[in-house]
This record gives structure tokens, C-alpha cells and sequence, in this order.
């Protein structure tokens, strides 16, 4: 019926190769529209010759809507191109290499705008309507390409009150103010020493114990599962800890809320999108070396977090004392800091093209 909301609505697709950092950040952008109707499609597409193939054929050849629907096959089952279809997109949304291709294909038969998160490999930029891409990517200056500081998330005012609602018959009811503790894990770009860490907490624990603070915390996929056991057995010493959940005893994600209802956050240095959502939630973070074995060679995600913290986002400590000093100077400054609003930005950029 035209002009009923239905009509209205802004409509669409998010094309996701599965990994949960890819499709937070196509899905931030997403959520970040007016009246947004998402329609979530995840395509096939692994490493491989064929993957490398359909990114070749993407920059090489323009064919018709024949040959366009023959090559998202081979990532898509035909039931979901005719998802695609009947929901009529105005915008495709895409992060990471994987995604690249299918996003092109999606646009092209759509007649969508196509946003993609990330430089993908093999695939100009100048194919895409917008790139969102962080400044340690190097991004340049084309009309087309938007610079951030960190990657995109699904972080926002309405997420985090939900999120908060939906937790706190969980969560302490304890005046206290909030620590918030994110434990990550060893990555391929990432050093993690289980021993540094568990020292990093013990002293975050004192210190909270010593200012009449509480701790919150949550582990993560990667984690350690030796590192949870150390930590399931910390509130007997440390009373402070109030609160915790396991990653791999309780599979679910309490970050958003505890970001919402904590005073400040730390996050260990190897989880560059916890940095960023603690970010976009303005509660620092602290971000905790989670090794003294630093590499003299940065990683680009090391240049993430420093950007991030050198534009005042959030501060960094290297061991337990400086992390209990840092603390300290929060505290007794009642240092606030600023919510990142990269996707707001990336979102408002999208519409905009959109809505030429």
C-alpha cells in the first residue's frame, strides 16, 4: 500500500561470510540507518582457487544479469538470490575480503548502492559506492573512501540500553562503581601471556578492593580455558570481582551492558574490536598490554589502538602497577571520555549516497 510504513522503510542487505567481527561491523552500519529493514544473507564463499577466480572475473569482466546470477551461485543457493531480490535493497553492506565479490554480484543485480568494510585484496576500491576503512589501512583520498580510526561495530545509544535492560536481573545490584574487565586471548596478531594478565587482574582486584569499586568480567572465544580456571577462582581472595561470566562455560555476550552500566572498561591489547565498542560506549578503555613481550614491529592493529588513544579515547597501561596507577587517575580526576562515533559517520555517508 503506498506511503504505509512498510514503504517507508529503509531497505537492506548485509552479505556476511560468517565471522562474528565481519558481520558487527556491516551490521553496525546497518542499524546505524533510519528505518532500517535488514535482510542478513551468508554466502559460501571459502579461501580458495574458485574465491580467487570469481575476484578476478568481478574486475575483469561486466556481464549481463544472466551471467551475474550464475556467478553468485557459487556462493549463494538460488533460494537466497531470490531473497535478495524480493526485498528490493537500496544499499548492500559487506566487510572483508570474502565479501567483496558477493557484495559487486548483489549490487550489480540489485541496482543497490554497495558499501564495503575493510581493502579487499584483488578488488579496487573505485567499484564500490563507499569504503569504510581505518586509517591504519592507509586509505587514501578518493571521493569514495571514508577514514576511520577503528572498524565499525554495533555499538549505539538504543543497543546499549537494550542490552542493559536484558542483563541487569543478572548483574550486582551493588551501588559500587563498575570496573569493567574484557579478557581476550592469543591471536596470529596478538601476543597473550596467561601470567601477565592474571597479574594485570589481580592488581585491577586490590586497587578496587582498596577504592570501594566493584569488577565485572567477561572472557572471551579465545581465551584460555586454563586462564578461566585461575579467574573462577579469584572471588574468594578478591571479593571485589562481583560478577563474571565464562566464555566457555556460558556462551553469550554481556559486553554491551556491562560497557553501559560500568564507570570505565579494560580490555586487554590483542582484542582491537572489544577496544572499539569500549570506545563507541565512551568508557575508555584502558587498554591492558596483555604481554611484556612487546614486538618493536607494530601490527596494524597496534596502530588501531594507538590512534585511538593518542585522539583520547582511551588510555593504556603496560603492567599491574601502571594499570593501578591509571586506575587511580581516573578515578581521582573523574576522567570522562568521549564516545567514537566512526559508525554514525559511515552510516550517514551511506544515506546520503543513497539518497542521490
Amino acid at each position: 500500500m503506498p506511503g504505509s510504513p512498510e514503504t517507508r522503510k529503509l531497505r537492506v542487505v548485509v552479505i556476511s561470510d560468517g565471522k562474528p567481527g565481519h558481520e558487527n561491523q556491516s551490521l553496525g552500519i546497518a542499524e546505524r540507518l533510519p528505518d532500517a529493514d535488514i535482510l542478513l544473507l551468508r554466502h559460501q564463499a571459502r579461501k580458495g582457487v574458485s574465491e580467487v577466480l570469481l575476484r578476478l572475473q568481478i574486475m575483469l569482466w561486466s556481464g549481463g544479469r544472466a551471467e551475474t546470477i550464475r556467478l553468485l551461485k557459487q556462493v549463494f543457493p538460488e533460494a537466497e538470490i531470490m531473497r535478495l531480490l524480493d526485498h528490493k535493497p537500496a544499499a548492500i553492506i559487506a566487510a572483508g575480503t570474502l565479501s567483496a565479490a558477493p557484495c559487486l554480484l548483489a549490487g550489480r543485480l540489485s541496482g543497490a548502492k554497495t558499501c564495503i568494510c575493510m581493502r579487499p585484496s584483488m578488488i579496487a576500491l573505485s567499484r564500490f559506492d563507499l569504503a569504510v576503512l581505518p586509517a591504519h589501512d592507509n586509505p587514501g583520498n578518493e571521493p569514495n573512501v571514508l577514514t576511520t580510526l577503528a572498524a565499525p561495530n554495533r555499538v549505539s545509544p538504543g543497543m546499549l540500553d537494550d542490552e542493559a535492560d536484558k542483563w541487569k536481573p543478572e548483574l550486582p545490584a551493588d551501588e559500587r562503581p563498575v570496573l569493567s574487565w574484557i579478557v581476550g586471548g592469543p591471536s596470529s596478531s596478538a601476543k597473550f601471556d596467561e601470567e601477565h594478565v592474571s597479574r594485570g587482574l589481580i592488581s585491577a582486584l586490590e586497587w578496587a578492593g582498596e577504592e570501594r569499586w566493584q569488577v565485572w568480567l567477561s572472557t572471551a572465544r579465545r581465551t584460555p580455558e586454563t586462564l578461566e580456571q585461575r579467574i573462577a577462582e579469584l572471588p574468594a581472595q578478591h571479593p571485589a570481582l562481583t560478577w563474571s561470566l565464562l566464555w566457555h562455560r556460558d556462551q553469550r555476550n554481556p559486553l554491551y551492558a556491562m560497557f553501559h552500566l560500568s564507570r570505565v572498561a579494560v580490555v586487554t591489547s590483542d582484542s582491537v574490536s572489544m577496544i572499539a565498542e569500549a570506545a563507541s560506549a565512551g568508557k575508555g578503555p584502558v587498554v591492558y598490554q596483555a604481554s611484556d613481550a612487546v614486538s618493536k614491529r607494530k601490527s596494524k592493529q597496534d596502530r588501531m589502538v594507538d590512534r585511538l588513544l593518542e585522539a583520547g579515547y582511551g588510555m593504556r597501561a603496560t603492567g599491574p602497577g601502571e594499570l593501578a596507577m591509571t586506575l587511580g587517575l581516573i578515578e581521582k580526576q573523574n576522567q570522562q571520555f568521549p564516545m567514537l562515533d566512526d559508525t554514525a559517520k559511515a552510516a550517514s555517508r551511506l544515506l546520503a549516497i543513497i539518497r542521490k
